[in-house]
């Protein structure tokens, strides 16, 4: 039986310009460079300390790897050593930071799932710059997702819209025993998939229930059982964006124009939440007034009624008389 130190001299020309880019990739950057001696010594920690290679084969590899593309620089130190380094990223450490910090603070993802993602983050960068990538966010492992299904499921959604083939899942929701109980008995839904949506920490799914013919929203992280059916949709020219400019809180309803009239210190909030196209009509010294266009339901009522006294909706008038109702009942609780 050969010894392991013969394989390890058998290397081929392949696996020998492999190692070296990955070499190069891993440890150097625009502040970590290797000699030619330190790239042998890399080498031999992984194909065994009897490994022999050049110097020249080396420099060859090098230049091999520059000509297939593979970014090297060179620069010459002490005793004219030449240094070698690959210093192009496809990701800044600044854009690998948001995206490690983006993985951190989605509460969607369970947390193993966020180290393993974090960690694969990390290769795309050389390994002392991945020592630099410590995230800062720290979210409550009390209020991370437990399904573990949610990533397999984004992806048969997308395959879903991509293909446009319906889609069939359960649905539920935890009852005051903190027990998952599926609606419905476990009924299948089968709805037309429209988009996928990133809201409060939670991917929503977009959907037309065919039957009744309405758009309705389902957390992902809450439903069971996903499936892709063969049976097609026609697509349409539904716009997403639009969509939820409309939609407060994940509530759908019917849209309609509505007009409101806000203290003039939460001009912020309604930048934020309408963008800086809103239309902003001066009122008074103190107030300032909107018409857009939103879709009635409980999530925009409960969200009109977080700004108290300094939002009074304007029109229409059926949506003033739900306001006033829900006012009524939170004045009974209280009294």
């Amino acid at each position: 039986m050969k010894g392991v130190g013969t394989l390890m001299n058998n290397v081929s020309n392949t696996g020998r310009i492999m190692k070296i880019r990955e070499i190069l990739f891993n440890h150097t950057d625009e502040n970590h460079e290797l000699s030619i001696l330190e790239i042998i010594d890399h080498l031999k920690i992984h194909f065994g300390s009897d490994y022999k290679v050049s110097k020249n084969t080396v420099r060859s590899t090098i230049q091999e790897l520059r000509e297939c593309g593979f970014s090297i620089e060179e620069s010459v130190k002490d005793n004219n050593t030449v240094f070698y380094s690959h210093q192009y990223r496809k990701f800044e450490t600044h854009e690998l930071r948001m995206l490690i910090d983006a993985v951190s603070s989605a509460r969607f993802i369970t947390s193993d799932e966020s180290k393993q993602l974090i960690e694969k983050i990390k290769t795309l960068s050389s390994k002392h710059l991945a020592k630099k990538l410590h995230h800062q966010i720290s979210v409550d492992p009390a209020i991370r997702a437990q399904n573990k299904e949610v990533r397999y499921h984004i992806d048969k959604i997308h395959t879903s819209i991509i293909e446009q083939k319906m889609l069939h899942f359960q649905y539920g929701n935890f009852n005051i025993k903190k027990e998952f109980v599926l609606r419905h008995h476990g009924k299948l839904y089968t709805v037309i998939p429209l988009g996928l949506v990133w809201n409060h920490d939670y991917y929503y799914l977009v959907a037309k229930n065919p039957q009744e013919n309405k758009i309705k929203h389902y957390r992902v992280d809450r439903m069971k059982n996903v499936s892709v059916s063969e049976e097609r949709f026609i697509g349409t020219d539904f716009s997403i964006s639009d969509h939820m400019k409309q939609t407060f809180n994940m509530y759908p309803g019917n849209v309609e124009y509505v007009e409101i009239l806000f203290d003039n210190h939460l001009v912020n909030v309604v930048i934020d939440r309408f963008g800086k196209d809103v239309s902003i009509r001066s009122v008074d010294d103190r107030t300032f007034s909107i018409k857009i266009k939103a879709a009635i339901s409980e999530g925009f009522i409960r969200w009109l009624l977080m700004w108290g006294s300094d939002a009074k909706v304007i029109s229409p008038q059926h949506l003033v008389e739900k306001i006033k109702a829900e006012a009524e009942k939170m004045n009974k609780l209280y009294s």
